[in-house]
């Protein structure tokens, strides 16, 4: 009865394997339109252009500091005053009404900080423009590398299903052959093991498929039920031109809108120092102003004031408890500390394209040997099968050589993949992946 129930539960993953990972009829997204969708949708991006926005108002923030300001104070109010007169010891009640208006404009003339902080500002906003270029490249590595990883899982999936197919077959080629006496139980039990194991497996790779498909969902904003299939024929495998890992890395150093961010850091950190020490030196404002009063205090109830002013003033910290100094010396460790992070920034960015660059050459050199050892591979199972068949061979030499087909098939996927990846980092840490990069890989499938 438990045999009979296990057989039971391995005919229903064996169905849920082929047909609940079966493509329904939907519209092919193609790799072009994920990278569409994918600007268009993706939070991550959608973050980064918000922060650009609020980034860029530093600009107008610093420039209003060198505008005039204009403020307006109004006041009224009911007064009782009563006063007493120590000479003849009488005392009387006065109640009067005082207003107050006033309107004051001030024009700064001369100020070393808000200069200083202007310069800032600007560096700031062209830190976030880089930032928010950065971003737009990564989405499309991100979306790339999503596509490409569901178009793996789809390989493995059918890899399986085909390893399965095979599978079945040898146990009923060994079940025949038992029952024609030429056989062996230990036969049967093998390839039934084997069955068994790559079912489970195939089991496996379509659970990882849902999650491919859904990690592509959550950038694009649509479950990717049909994609393009990378094509073989089509994909032009070359080596980077110029063929030079030197001129990539000067490229990146040129290019890289991480590095250009890095540099910009280092700009906002020197204009902070010289905003700090700016506070030691004087500020002068145009102060023009107009006040009217009426009954402003004890000693003018009953008065009317009508004041026009206008003024130059001039202020300059003498001491602040060591405030100032304390906030120099701050600021000047933070200016070590973007020239530092630059270089960390340059070396990273030197060993990626070195690491990609090689990588493409690597990738280029798997697929050719792959490429020979699937037909090595599938001439040795051919010729094995053979040799079980007359009784000069063992099943589990037929399930090695099975085994060995389907890793090569499986390991020239991956490498046509990484290719495609190789390529693509090498442009995005080069700093000049485009659209039309994007596109080309996209002809390559079909």
């Amino acid at each position: 009865m438990l045999r009979y129930d296990m057989k039971k539960i391995l005919r229903l993953c064996a169905v849920f394997l082929f047909v609940s990972a079966s493509p329904l009829h939907a519209e092919t997204l193609t790799l072009a339109d994920a990278c569409e969708r994918a600007l268009n949708y993706d939070a991550k991006l959608k973050v980064a252009e918000a922060g650009n926005a609020v980034q860029k108002e530093e600009v107008g923030k610093a420039r209003a500091n060198f505008r005039p300001t204009l403020r307006i104070s109004a006041a009224r109010g009911r007064n009782a005053t009563e006063s007493t007169s120590l000479i003849t010891d009488t005392s009387k009640d006065a109640f009067y009404n005082t207003q107050n208006y006033s309107v004051v404009l001030r024009q700064p003339l001369f100020n070393m900080s808000n200069y200083a902080a202007y310069r800032q500002s600007k560096a700031i906003a062209l830190k976030s423009d880089a930032k928010l270029h950065k971003e737009h490249s990564e989405l499309f590595v991100r979306t790339l590398e999503s596509y490409v990883n569901v178009l793996f899982s789809e390989d493995n999936l059918d890899f399986s299903r085909t390893q399965v197919d095979a599978a079945k077959e040898q146990l009923q080629q060994a079940k025949r052959r038992f029952a024609a006496g030429y056989g062996t139980v230990t036969e049967i039990n093998e390839a039934q093991a084997n069955y068994d194991m790559v079912l489970a497996q195939g089991l496996e790779h379509n659970h990882n498929l849902e999650n491919r498909r859904r990690e592509l969902e959550t950038i694009t904003g649509i479950y990717p039920q049909t994609l393009l299939k990378l094509d073989a024929g089509r994909m032009k495998l070359v080596v980077p031109e110029p063929h030079n890992v030197q001129h990539w890395v000067d490229l990146a150093l040129e290019e890289n809108p991480e590095l250009d961010a890095a540099n910009q850091e280092i700009r906002i950190a020197r204009e902070l120092v010289d905003k700090n020490r700016a506070v030691r030196y004087p500020t002068v404002d145009l102060v023009a102003s107009r006040t009217f009063s009426e009954s402003d205090n004890n000693y003018s109830i009953g008065n009317q004031y009508d004041t026009y002013s206008l003024n130059v003033q001039m202020s300059m910290p003498i001491y602040s408890g060591g405030y100032v100094s304390a906030s120099v010396r701050q600021s000047s460790a933070q200016f070590r500390q973007a020239h530092e992070q630059r270089s960390l920034t340059e070396r990273t960015i030197s060993a990626n394209v070195r690491q990609y660059f090689n990588g493409i050459l690597n990738s280029i050199a798997q697929i050719k040997a792959y490429e020979q050892a699937v037909t090595s591979n599938d001439i040795a199972l051919t010729g094995t099968r053979k040799g079980f068949t007359n009784g000069f061979r063992s099943n589990v030499d037929v399930l090695n050589a099975m085994a060995k087909l389907f890793d090569s098939k499986r390991n020239l996927a991956k490498a046509r993949y990484q290719y495609i990846m190789n390529i693509t980092m090498l442009k995005h840490v080069a700093g000049i992946l485009t659209p039309q990069d994007i596109a080309e890989i996209n002809s390559w499938m079909k």
